[in-house]
């Protein structure tokens, strides 16, 4: 009897090891194809006007930021892009983080962000040490990673930045971006990319997609 009884807890051991093997296989498989196909379910249309210094608070106006603008201004040194982002999709908890890519380099050069607005107002741009993981994971997303300096620290660069928003079923966002001073000079949108990220409410990087921008209408 003892024989058996040891016998038998050496299987109840190995089922059960093998089990947990298992079950942390297929969150693994899970993850990963969270991070290829996380975004599939959610439908992103995006749309991007070049004003001059000028014609960024119109621009905004026009694709439905609220007046008064006063904040929102042009600068003479940086060209400014202007996007509105429409999406649809599951309802999820935590934010979108959109990230802009000048496609005309390799690899694609984030824009800086300048200003958001959504249904629930003015969104600011940020940027979080958990976002490092997207070059990681996704080469077309190379230059938000950290950078190491002479001195041994790493930074992010100073274009690097996202801009937040709520990540509701179906939504829209308007925002600008600013390339940086000496940039040559954008005449077609369609060189641009939008990184279109999930993160959730704990603050972690789910997924992101790539999305394109089409030419100026």
């Amino acid at each position: 009897m003892g024989r058996h009884g040891a016998r038998l807890r050496w299987v109840v051991a190995l089922v059960s090891v093998t089990v947990a093997v298992l079950a942390t296989v297929d969150r693994y498989v899970d993850r990963e194809r969270e991070w290829a196909r996380g975004g599939d379910r959610v439908a992103v249309t995006v749309e991007a006007v070049l004003p001059k210094p000028d014609g960024v608070a119109g621009a905004v106006v026009a694709f439905g930021w609220p007046e008064p603008v006063d904040n929102v201004i042009g600068d003479p040194d940086r060209q400014s892009v202007v996007l509105r982002l429409r999406w649809s999709g599951p309802p999820r908890k935590g934010h979108y983080q959109v990230i802009l890519l000048d496609s005309r380099v390799e690899p694609a050069r984030v824009v800086q962000p300048y200003a958001g607005w959504d249904a629930a107002g003015g969104t600011g741009s940020n940027w979080a040490g958990a976002y490092d993981v997207l070059a990681d994971r996704y080469p077309w997303l190379a230059d938000t990673a950290t950078r190491e300096e002479p001195e041994g620290t790493f930074t992010t660069g100073p274009n690097v930045g996202a801009v937040g928003t709520r990540a509701v079923a179906d939504g829209s966002l308007i925002a600008v971006f600013r390339l940086v001073p000496g940039a040559l000079p954008l005449t077609d949108p369609s060189r641009l990319a939008v990184a279109f990220c999930y993160v959730d409410p704990d603050g972690d990087v789910r997924w992101a997609k790539r999305v394109p921008v089409p030419p100026a209408r």
